[in-house]
């Protein structure tokens, strides 16, 4: 019995003397995880006002030239060119920044249909009707870049 007795009274001081107990510092300081918010939106930290120009694809023409003109005051411009064409449109009307301050929406006089563009650095990007942008092979066709 004695034999079979110390071999287990060695193993069991093993693992007792393996294992660490690890103290806490009382005088020790552990900052909490803090999150980070960003403030910093396409309307409150970019340039935007100004003139933007590019040609947006069209469905029945080769491109629709547009110039679109925003004021700090939240109101536009808009003129559209529709290539080979002899057709013009001019609106003009106010813009509201979403939630998020990163896009635009733009209220015409004469085009009820709004229309929303994503805000960028020197540039806007013509969003979807559901105001997604658009991916793909035509994606980079849908930013007007500022002057």
């Amino acid at each position: 019995m004695k034999k079979l007795l110390t071999p287990f009274i060695g193993i069991v001081l093993c693992f007792v003397s393996c294992k660490t107990d690890v103290k806490k510092d009382e005088n020790s300081f552990e900052s909490p995880q803090t999150e980070v918010i960003d403030h910093h939106t396409s309307q409150n930290s970019l340039d935007w006002a100004g003139t933007y120009k590019g040609t947006l694809p069209c469905a029945d023409c080769p491109g629709i030239k547009t110039t679109i003109i925003l004021f700090e005051s939240g109101e536009f411009e808009l003129e559209e060119e529709y290539l080979e064409r002899s057709f013009t449109r001019q609106d003009k009307g106010t813009f509201e920044w979403n939630d998020s301050g990163n896009t635009i929406i733009l209220q015409g006089e004469n085009d009820k249909t709004p229309r929303a563009f994503k805000v960028g650095e020197n540039q806007i990007i013509h969003l979807d009707s559901e105001r997604k942008e658009i991916t793909g092979n035509l994606a980079e066709a849908y930013i007007l870049k500022k002057e």
